[in-house]
């Protein structure tokens, strides 16, 4: 680095950053939407960025029509940005993401050793899945060159407290390789002060962890935002209160708790029951049932709509009466979904179920609404809450907007982590 520059100079190299990851879009999820933000933003600072990713299949199970027989190995350009796609094999239902990532693990291991146009300086390896760390490995090992490790949920924890991996020799084998990568990362990103508290915990050094929180680009969504309603949207009643859930319709989001709380908001105040209307927007293995339970519910508010574009959901949060964030009980305390930068984002309250740091931020924010996670009559009574004072919800709304513009905009983010690929092109091997 010349005398005098600094870590944001823009006279610095460019660097050719390799990112190994399980999904980008068109998948939908955390891991998608992050570095599809960043690899756009490094590119248009000069930098050059490769994707290694499987086909797109999140979260419906199914490969996407557009990449179903295709070769094994092939390459698009999306945005600006080279993506190296790999065969997987997956299937809806039981089974289909165990297949999906050993499929990637293979496949992925085989591209990013043999196929030399997948240069770097630096490689990011983004987990979970677990199936990205041997993969991301290789790449760095077989360029000689740094790896970071981005951790957006610690595995096998997770899955183990969720109840989804029983088996304790897989769970230790798991944790063994979890320790492992830990150890053999230049550095590690994570999304929340509670996962970094964890990894110190499991043994990793505090100063080899940096903090880089999902956010929000709000450029971005302000520009897609205020593009129109596509015809998916027309069975919504604009003279009503839009309650809105946009995202993956799965268990861990106990959207069964919030259709249940709607129901009691009929019982709790007809008046905004019969102003309001619940929408659900996105795909997911448990559509079916939601949409059951609403019919069981008789339930006539209650409008569901197919996955959308980005923009199209950004422009249906800005016009929302008020957005829901959501999740079951559960045992760790340091998730933060990330769909609450962007529901901040659009200036309308956030009705959030979910306890520990999702929740402090929330409160932190000022910009809307916690209740208790499996709490029905507590989702109800925020509801006709906010039908009966509509100011209030403007109010939180606009506090909302304000704490991400100032503190989770992800361009700034984005800087940060080149700082942060920068330092480790630049230093010794951890």
């Amino acid at each position: 680095m010349a005398e005098g520059s600094t870590p944001t100079d823009h006279a610095r190299p460019a660097l050719r950053i390799l990112v190994v990851s399980q999904y980008f879009p068109p998948d939908m999820g955390a891991p998608a939407g992050r570095f599809r933000d960043f690899a756009q933003r490094w590119i248009a600072q000069g930098h050059e960025v490769t994707v290694v990713t499987g086909l797109p299949h999140f979260p419906g199970g199914r490969i996407h029509e557009a990449y179903r027989r295709r070769a094994p190995f092939f390459s698009e350009e999306l945005d600006g940005v080279r993506v190296a796609r790999c065969w997987i094999h997956t299937r809806p239902g039981r089974g289909g993401r165990p297949l999906a990532y050993a499929t990637f693990l293979l496949t992925a291991c085989i591209r990013v050793v043999f196929d030399r146009s997948l240069a770097a300086d630096v490689v990011i390896t983004t987990s979970p899945p677990p199936s990205v760390w041997l993969p991301g490995l290789l790449a760095a090992w077989t360029r000689r060159v740094p790896m970071v490790l981005d951790i957006r949920d610690i595995w096998p924890e997770a899955i183990v407290q969720s109840g989804r991996l029983k088996n304790p020799l897989v769970a230790g084998i798991f944790e063994g390789g979890a320790r492992l990568l830990y150890r053999l990362a230049d550095r590690i990103s994570t999304v929340t002060h509670g996962w970094k508290a964890r990894l110190v915990e499991l043994g990793v050094r505090a100063d080899k962890i940096e903090i880089l929180p999902n956010g929000v680009d709000v450029e971005t969504f302000d520009a897609e935002a205020e593009g129109p309603l596509p015809p998916a949207f027309d069975a919504l009643d604009p003279a009503c209160a839009w309650f809105t859930y946009a995202g993956i319709l799965n268990t861990p989001q106990g959207l069964d708790i919030v259709v249940d709380g709607f129901a009691r908001l009929r019982d709790l105040d007809a008046d905004a029951y019969a102003r309001s209307q619940l929408v659900l927007v996105g795909e997911g293995p448990r559509e079916q049932e939601l949409r059951d339970q609403s019919a069981r519910l008789g339930l006539d508010r209650v409008v569901f709509v197919p996955r959308q574009p980005r923009a199209a959901v950004y422009a249906l949060l800005r016009r929302s009466f008020a957005v829901l964030v959501t999740l079951r009980p559960r045992k760790d305390t340091s998730t933060v979904p990330s769909k609450l930068y962007e529901c901040l984002a659009s200036g309308r309250p956030v009705l959030f179920q979910g306890a520990g740091e999702g929740a402090e931020t929330l409160r932190t924010a000022g910009g809307g609404t916690v209740v208790t996670p499996g709490d029905p009559d507590a989702i109800a009574s925020a509801m006709a809450s906010y039908v009966r004072d509509p100011e209030r919800a403007d109010r939180e709304g606009a506090r909302g907007r304000s704490f991400v513009i100032e503190g989770f905009d992800r361009s700034a983010i984005t800087s940060r982590f080149a700082d942060l690929l920068e330092s480790v092109r630049s230093g010794a091997r951890t």
